[in-house]
């Protein structure tokens, strides 16, 4: 069995070991929408990184033929139509390339439980199999970054990947196609560990109890405030 697969029992395996030494992805999906029960994944988005560093040759980029509509509100988020989609292929081959591509990594996201639920979603259904992948949040360190007074107070208000961003010095290009948001989630991420690194928070294990996206519920921001410009 993969060990994505084994959340609880790897966890342990973490206590100890250097936020430097370890494997990341950084991940991000386009959608359809963000009705989990409607909406399907047309691309998904990743970048490796060992610690800080971002191994600019090892991404991920696949756009998918989807099995329903795609409405017009989310062609111009992402500017995929369905003539472009019409020609990829089906998600099940795709899914199998990407949980290769994340093996024996952490995953890291921007209000990363979103695309989780949608990948765990299709895993489940064109897969038959379970995923529950270890992950960070960037946004819920983002956040308990600012209640512990290390990032201004002000910064509160800023929701979307490209506020996160421009809010640490980071230009975001191109947003909304899943490899350039990875790509600037990966940007956030190095800030991110430098500021932890700042009040001598270095291990895997405390960057986990910090960033799990499992606990916060986001502070109480909606998946549309997240997700918008």
């Amino acid at each position: 069995m993969l060990s994505i697969f084994r959340k609880k029992k790897k966890i342990p395996e973490y206590k100890g070991i250097s936020i430097a030494e370890t494997e990341f992805t950084v991940v991000d999906t386009e959608l359809t929408g963000l009705n989990e029960l409607r909406d399907t994944i047309i691309a998904i988005g990743g970048i490796k990184m060992k610690g800080k560093s971002i191994k600019m040759g090892e991404i991920f980029y696949r756009t998918i033929k989807p099995d329903r509509f795609v409405k017009k509100d989310s062609i111009m988020v992402h500017e995929i139509t369905p003539s472009e989609l019409e020609e990829c292929p089906d998600i099940a081959p795709i899914l199998r390339e990407y949980l290769s591509f994340v093996r024996n990594s952490v995953i890291v996201g921007h209000c990363i439980s979103i695309d989780i639920a949608f990948l765990k979603k299709a895993i489940h259904r064109h897969l038959k199999e379970s995923y529950e992948p270890m992950a960070v949040d960037t946004f819920v360190i983002y956040k308990w970054l600012i209640h512990k007074g290390l990032l201004p107070e002000n910064f509160i208000n800023n929701k979307s990947l490209k506020d996160v961003a421009i809010s640490l010095g980071i230009e975001p290009k191109e947003l909304h196609d899943a490899l350039v948001d990875a790509f600037i989630t990966a940007q956030v991420f190095q800030k991110i560990i430098t500021l932890l690194g700042d009040i001598k928070i270095y291990t895997t294990q405390e960057l986990m109890d910090i960033g799990n996206p499992n606990i916060s519920g986001y502070m109480g921001v909606e998946k549309k405030q997240a997700f918008q410009l």
